[in-house]
C-alpha cells in the first residue's frame, strides 16, 4: 500500500477507476465512467468529448456542475503522484485512441490520466473507433500508480493490472511496426491498428501557466455536456466558452 495518504486521495483514486462502492445513491460519486470527463477536461477544444459521443458513450454533466467540488477531486487525485512512484523498470501497454496518440506525440507528453495494463492490450479498451497500439516503458521512480500496491487485496481489477500515469508526463516516441498478432486486434468498426509505436516515459514537468483565460459568456457547463449527449451542434460561442473554461479549470488546480 502507498503510505500517507489521506481519505480525499483514496477516495479520489477509487473515483477515478470506478469503484463506487458505498456511493450508488450520489449523483457525482457514484458514476463508474467518471474518467471519461476527467480526462477530457486536459483535451484542448471539443474533439475529445465529440470522440467519446461518437463511440456511444455519455459524458456525466454532474461532475462539471460543481466547480470547486471537481478542483479539489483532481487536486487530491494529482496530489497521490507526488507520493507514488515505481521502483524497477515497467513495460506497459495501452489500446490509445488515434486521434488523442497524435495529440500525444505533437505535445511530446502524456496530456491527461493516462490507464495502462502490465497485462497486454486489453480487449475492454477496444471500444473506440481508430487505435494504436503504445508499448510504454516506464523507467524508476516515475510518478505512476500501480493500483494493485495502491489497494491491495481490495483492488477490484486484478485482471488489469493498471499502472496509471499522470498528465504532464514528457514522452519519447518511436514508431515500430505492428506484428502479425497486433494486426488482429481491431477497432470498434472493426478496422486493425494504425500503427504501434514504442514509448518510454520522461521526466515529470508542469507547464507554466501564466495566462488566465478569460471565460466570456454565462453559459452552463452541465448543460453543454446535456447538448452533447444529445449529439446536438454547439454554438461557436458554447465551445469557445467551454475550451476556456476547461484551460482556466486546469490553470487553477496548479496554481
Amino acid at each position: 500500500m502507498i503510505q500517507n495518504l489521506t481519505l480525499e486521495e483514496i477516495r479520489a483514486v477509487k473515483f477515478y477507476i470506478g469503484d463506487c462502492a458505498g456511493e450508488e445513491f450520489h449523483p457525482f460519486w457514484s458514476d463508474p465512467k467518471a474518467y471519461l470527463v476527467l480526462n477530457s477536461l486536459f483535451f484542448d477544444g471539443i474533439r475529445t468529448e465529440q470522440a467519446r459521443i461518437a463511440e456511444g458513450k455519455f459524458l456525466n454533466p454532474e461532475i462539471v456542475a460543481d466547480r470547486e467540488r471537481l478542483k479539489n477531486l483532481l487536486r487530491d487525485l494529482l496530489s497521490v503522484f507526488r507520493k507514488s512512484c515505481n521502483p524497477q523498470w515497467l513495460t506497459v501497454y495501452r489500446v490509445e485512441r488515434f486521434q488523442d496518440f497524435q495529440a500525444m506525440q505533437q505535445a511530446g507528453r502524456t496530456i491527461s490520466f493516462t490507464s495502462t495494463s502490465q497485462n497486454g492490450f486489453l480487449d475492454a479498451y477496444r471500444d473506440r473507433a481508430g487505435i494504436a497500439l503504445l508499448h510504454i516503458e516506464i523507467p524508476p521512480r516515475t510518478p505512476c500508480i500501480p493500483m494493485q500496491d495502491f489497494f491491495g487485496n481490495a483492488y477490484a481489477k486484478p485482471e488489469e493490472s493498471e499502472i496509471l500515469l499522470p498528465p504532464f508526463l514528457n514522452l519519447h516516441f518511436e514508431k515500430i511496426s505492428l506484428t502479425d498478432s497486433e494486426k488482429q486486434i481491431l477497432d470498434s468498426e472493426q478496422n486493425p491498428p494504425v500503427c504501434a509505436c514504442l514509448v518510454r516515459t520522461e521526466d515529470f514537468s508542469i507547464l507554466e501557466f501564466s495566462e488566465n483565460h478569460k471565460i466570456n459568456g454565462n453559459y452552463d457547463v452541465s448543460e453543454i455536456y446535456r447538448k452533447l449527449n444529445r449529439r446536438e451542434i454547439l454554438t461557436p460561442a458554447e465551445i469557445l466558452y467551454y475550451t476556456n473554461w476547461k484551460k482556466e479549470l486546469i490553470r487553477e488546480i496548479f496554481n
